[in-house]
């Protein structure tokens, strides 16, 4: 049983992860739904089969003309883009457990980004960087920075850095794919601290238990990893015009249903 309820988890952390939803607000609540606790290790190694679908996904994009001046310029603002985030989210990791993983945060949350996502579907503001390699140092720092609100459940980490790159100027789907790419080196970071914390610092698992520890890791990985590319190929399918406004509703409405059945 308990397989089966990772199991839908890792298929909630596939399609959330990679749309402007918060995952992580999806699986705190999914996983008190299906009463099972979602700590902080399993939230973040969720994420690096996600990562490898983001990954495989970009891959020309990520890998072509690898070395040339531009592709490293581009990696260097990534790599500085990622360090308030870090920063904040190794500094206050344990705030975030106990203060912002109310219920009715990850509503209010919800509902407040899902109407600037609307907002920022009918403003009109110069598109002026319509390649992501293009984005400005200061820029992609901006970008890097807002990342810190996504540490409250419920804002979610692509939206926020989206809604920060078409206010700077960047072509909407092409802030997309930044905070996207941007989101692989916090992601997997983060999944290894876990990792790393979970078999150094507080060591639980026995030999015998190693057939069902590899079990639950391969579920972990693999499912978010399919699900994941999935949702991406279909995202990249679907028309572009006002999809921000699609996951405004269902965040707006998703928010409200869950404050009038707090």
């Amino acid at each position: 049983m308990e397989n089966l309820k990772i199991f839908f988890l890792a298929v909630v952390q596939g399609i959330s992860e990679l749309l402007p939803i918060s995952s992580s607000g999806h699986l705190i609540l999914f996983g008190r739904l299906i009463e099972m606790e979602v700590s902080t290790l399993l939230l973040t190694t969720l994420h690096i089969g996600t990562s490898f679908a983001i990954i495989v996904f970009f891959r020309k994009r990520l890998f072509s003309n690898l070395f040339t001046k531009k592709k490293l310029v581009f990696y260097l603002k990534i790599l500085i883009s990622i360090i308030p985030a870090a920063v904040i989210g190794v500094l206050y990791e344990s705030k975030v457990e106990q203060i912002l993983r109310f219920t009715w945060i990850i509503a209010a949350s919800l509902i407040f980004w899902g109407i600037l996502m609307i907002i920022a579907d009918y403003i009109k503001i110069p598109r002026r960087y319509k390649k992501i390699e293009d984005i400005p140092w200061k820029k992609a720092l901006i970008i890097g920075i807002s990342q810190i609100i996504a540490l409250v459940p419920g804002t979610s980490r692509s939206g926020i850095a989206t809604l920060t790159g078409i206010t700077l100027g960047i072509d909407k789907y092409r802030a997309f794919e930044y905070s996207l790419i941007l989101g692989i080196p916090i992601l997997l970071g983060s999944s290894l601290w876990e990792i790393w914390k979970a078999l150094t610092i507080e060591p639980t698992y026995q030999i015998e238990l190693l057939p069902a520890v590899l079990l639950k890791i391969g579920i972990v990985i693999i499912v978010p990893f399919v699900v994941g590319y999935v949702s991406l190929v279909i995202l990249k399918k679907v028309k572009r015009e006002k999809w921000l406004t699609v996951f405004g509703i269902y965040r707006i409405i998703l928010g409200t249903v869950i404050l009038l059945f707090l």
